[in-house]
């Protein structure tokens, strides 16, 4: 996954399904995922997850609409 190549609501939406598919549990999922590729030597696409964790964690704590999108 590389970040430049993907535009911010792309971001979002890629977030809200991860809420909409896991719930309470997509944060755990993202931190999961993030350790996995850390483990596996993959730092960039770590470094990827780590940033859409960061908007996931705005989609969780309501900071972030559905449809709208903000630059971090």
């Amino acid at each position: 996954m590389r970040l430049e190549f993907l535009p911010p609501h792309t971001l979002t939406a890629i977030a809200w399904a991860l809420r909409d598919t896991h719930g309470n549990n997509a944060l755990a999922v993202a931190d999961r995922t993030i350790g996995e590729l850390v483990d596996d030597g993959e730092d960039i696409v770590a470094d990827a997850w780590r940033c859409l964790r960061s908007v996931l964690e705005d989609v969780m704590n309501n900071r972030l609409a559905r449809h709208h999108t903000t630059v971090h």
